[in-house]
């Protein structure tokens, strides 16, 4: 069987004296899938969403071109030309090929089959395809089919008969829910189960229309009549043929490990959440100082001293300058200066000798609380692991990691904001986690007699290519962000500590201690992006149709692949020639950047192509 056409369900169909039988007994309620949800429909506590409707126009309407919709069992006009609501799909009977005569109409009709993602997969279920995809499992298959929901392409995969989708959400609205309570969260992805689409069928009208509310969508940005506006072509477009199985690649059951290119991991990262007691220890085997930020009693020491039991710790609250930074005073033989060095720097030179092997934290505690001529101390003490009093210069012992920790000026009067340069020494880790969580991570460490230890790790030379790229595509914006004095802001040599890290950990989360969250997760987006590789385009592995028609991932995809060298260069640009022009201006333009040779093997190279097409 075909279908030839899709409607929406006609005000006839919903109100007045032709009002369809169905609707006189069930009301013209409709509840908002899993799918309409993540796409933003409105639906009330009940689940009861807002959806449209065809109005036929009559002498007292002004417009043939307004927007109805229903809203729970009220009939509203929408004003806004960018107004979305919710799609229930209506065929009538005359527009399906194929109804075997010898079958009832209810049979033809359950014979249909049309499917679509209604249903989130959740809890338990959920978390197990989570893990088989990250893992890349063989059990889970790509059926080749593709789903065709609000202009963007999914493909369909399988695991163990069921059907699914892979999204995140498209809504940004607080405090929405999933059919099965969950509150949706905007930076998920979600599991959506493909599902025949229940109808209900009006033989007297010949008609049949979804019982639910099943995607959501713009009616017309310009009002314009049904029949030429926005919904009416998505319904009679792709989406139509999703619903005829037409939107199939002539792909096998395909493992997805087989088909991972499509979500490539291009750096090999492992995204899995990391705690901020990971995010220390990460920090500190790489010899980065952290900072400690949170509230008097979250246990900001517990957690230093978890990791170091025979920490050198400075309570700037109770420590005197010379307590810090030691005494110049003349030596009683010799009459000269001399530096009598602190305690906690015998004591800290001390442990490091006789624990070589091991590494030695000197925590700076309530750091916020020195006065600016000390935290001028502190600052070298951080950056150059020297201390520095009068001329004379002491060094830290190679195997010691400062940390330090201080309270909010909001929290304590006597706190006062760490100087930019200083706070810009630091990984910042802010502790929010529950008393719980951190007793787990303790006496796991305890259980398993876990040590930090010293290694002459040498740091890699060149900035992680992960960074470079992100910098590269995203520009300016995200090589620096303002500072404020309160959260992790981004400059070069935080990218460059960040970058220390990453190699250390392969785990982009750790960024947020660098860089802030809102910076990271952006970072991470990025790096999950499904971008051809020139490698890819090289082997012929690679077709045009492959790239996002989103602008943002065209731009990232044309970028990423201006790493292509000379000799490689025309197959890059050949592959490109299949996208619009200035798609290949651009890539022309990036690949030969203060480069004049490469500018005049582009000039010339084109020159040629274009004399080739002319004749």
């Amino acid at each position: 069987m075909h279908i030839n056409k899709i409607d929406l369900l006609d005000e006839k169909h919903l109100r007045g004296e032709r009002k369809l039988k169905s609707i006189q007994e069930k009301g013209t309620e409709s509840k908002a899938t899993d799918l309409a949800r993540l796409l933003g429909v409105n639906y009330n506590s009940a689940g009861i969403g807002d959806y449209w409707y065809r109005c036929q126009a009559t002498d007292n309407k002004k417009s043939k071109g307004e927007m109805y919709y229903v809203m729970s069992s009220s009939f509203k006009v929408a004003y806004r030309s960018d107004a979305k609501s919710g799609v229930r799909i209506a065929i009538a009977l005359s527009e399906i090929e194929g109804l075997d005569p010898e079958k009832t109409v209810a049979e033809n009709i359950a014979a249909l089959n049309l499917e679509y993602p209604q249903t989130v997969i959740g809890d338990l279920a959920g978390e197990t395809i989570a893990k088989l995809l990250e893992t890349n499992s063989d059990v889970i298959l790509r059926t080749g089919k593709i789903h065709d929901i609000a202009g963007q392409k999914y493909n369909e995969y399988e695991i163990f008969g069921t059907k699914f989708i892979r999204m995140h959400p498209k809504t940004k609205e607080a405090n929405k829910y999933l059919t099965n309570g969950e509150v949706i969260d905007p930076d998920k992805e979600y599991y959506l189960r493909i599902e025949p689409i229940s109808f209900t069928l009006d033989e007297d009208k010949g008609l049949i229309y979804s019982d639910d509310i099943i995607s959501c969508s713009i009616y017309d940005s310009h009002k314009s009549k049904y029949e030429n506006s926005q919904i009416y072509r998505d319904l009679n477009g792709d989406f139509l043929r999703d619903l005829n199985n037409e939107l199939l690649k002539e792909i096998d059951q395909t493992t997805f490990k087989e088909i991972k290119s499509e979500y490539k991991n291009r750096y090999g990262f492992d995204f899995k959440p990391l705690t901020e007691e990971e995010i220390i220890e990460i920090c500190i085997n790489c010899n980065i100082a952290v900072f400690l930020h949170g509230k008097t009693g979250t246990g900001k020491t517990e957690r230093m001293l978890t990791l170091d039991r025979d920490l050198e710790l400075i309570d700037f609250g109770c420590t005197s300058a010379d307590g810090f930074t030691g005494i110049i005073a003349k030596d009683y033989n010799s009459q000269e200066l001399k530096l009598y060095e602190p305690y906690w720097y015998k004591s800290l030179c001390k442990k490091c000798a006789e624990k070589p092997n091991k590494i030695h934290i000197l925590f700076l505690e309530e750091l916020t609380n020195a006065k600016s001529d000390i935290q001028k101390v502190a600052f070298e003490v951080t950056l150059a692991k020297t201390l520095t009093n009068s001329g004379f210069r002491l060094h830290l012992p190679k195997n010691a990691v400062v940390c330090a920790a201080g309270n909010e000026s909001d929290e304590s009067k006597s706190a006062s904001p760490l100087s930019e340069p200083l706070f810009g020494r630091f990984a910042h880790v802010y502790i929010d986690t529950d008393s719980e969580s951190w007793i787990h991570w303790a006496l796991d460490r305890k259980k398993n007699n876990k040590e930090l230890l010293y290694s002459a790790k040498k740091k890699p030379e060149e900035i992680h290519p992960a960074i470079i790229e992100y910098i590269k595509i995203r520009g300016n914006t995200v090589l620096r962000t303002p500072y404020n004095g309160k959260t992790p802001n981004a400059d070069p040599r935080k990218w460059a500590l960040a970058s220390q890290a990453l190699y250390e950990c392969g785990n982009p989360q750790v960024l947020r201690a660098f860089v802030g969250k809102e910076l990271t997760q952006d970072f991470i987006k990025f790096s999950q992006l499904s971008l051809i590789s020139v490698e890819d385009i090289i082997m012929g592995n690679a077709d045009p149709k492959q790239i996002s028609t989103n602008a943002d991932d065209r731009w990232a995809q044309i970028i990423y692949l201006t790493s292509v060298d000379d000799e490689h260069v025309d197959i890059v640009r050949d592959f490109l020639r299949n996208l619009d022009k200035e798609y290949l201006s651009v890539f022309d333009y990036e690949w030969s950047k203060n480069n004049p040779e490469r500018v005049m093997r582009l000039y010339t190279e084109e020159k040629a192509v274009q004399k080739r097409i002319t004749k």
